[in-house]
């Protein structure tokens, strides 16, 4: 379970510039739930979705995730971090980005070379990601040849091959055409059938209407 307490974030404190991104912000995602996060530009949602991949900080409030154990985010090193981000987090991006000129294969075991499982692991965690997403017959190609659709499948086993705790979706059809958007929105949800916790940030309504719960975010502020 995610739990989030009265979070706030502002950027260029004490300057001219400062801007207070997040206005505290309460809520939680339970194991298995498949919620989308919502708002125009400007509202607040990557920086909501940086603080919840631990790839930004905040100023107040509280950052948890609870499973086998429960760890407050705020509190670790830029180490434990980096080791958080491995172990518990999945992160699917608009722009997929792959690593251009690796195989389909070569990139979704890219977060295993990162974790501290076994070398000999790799290759067959990797190939059981790629069948969850119905990629495994393309597991040599280079993901150069590959369409935007597959290349977001292959973002998605990348984002589950470590099995997280979580995935974070930011715009994973942002790029996509309506057929792709409606067959990417289908592995999600499988994913979720079967017990994965998915975020998906969004500002497409169609998208956010095929989750489960719909946290909408307003100038900082959570107003749906």
């Amino acid at each position: 379970m995610i739990k989030i307490t009265e979070l706030n974030k502002t950027y260029n404190k004490g300057k001219s510039t400062e801007f207070h991104a997040l206005k505290g912000l309460d809520f939680t995602v339970n194991d298995g739930e498949m919620v989308a996060i919502i708002g125009k530009s400007g509202a607040g949602k990557s920086t909501l979705l940086h603080i919840l991949g631990a790839i930004d900080d905040y100023d107040g409030g509280e950052y948890k995730l609870v499973s086998d154990t429960e760890i407050e985010v705020g509190k670790l090193n830029q180490k434990k971090l980096a080791e958080f981000r491995n172990a518990h987090v999945g992160i699917v991006l608009q722009d997929f980005a792959l690593v251009e000129g690796y195989s389909v294969i070569e990139n979704v075991m890219i977060p295993l070379r990162f974790s501290k499982r076994k070398k000999s692991e790799y290759k067959p965690r990797a190939m059981e990601a790629l069948k969850h997403v119905g990629m495994d017959d393309l597991a040599k190609k280079d993901v150069n040849k590959l369409s935007g659709g597959q290349k977001q499948r292959v973002a998605i086993a990348r984002a589950i091959v470590n099995d997280p705790d979580f995935i974070l979706a930011d715009e994973p059809t942002g790029a996509l055409d309506t057929e792709t958007t409606g067959q990417i929105m289908s592995v999600f949800k499988e994913l979720n059938e079967k017990g994965k916790t998915i975020i998906v940030v969004t500002h497409d309504p169609q998208v956010a209407e095929q989750c489960e719960r719909v946290i909408e975010i307003s100038d900082g502020k959570i107003v749906g």
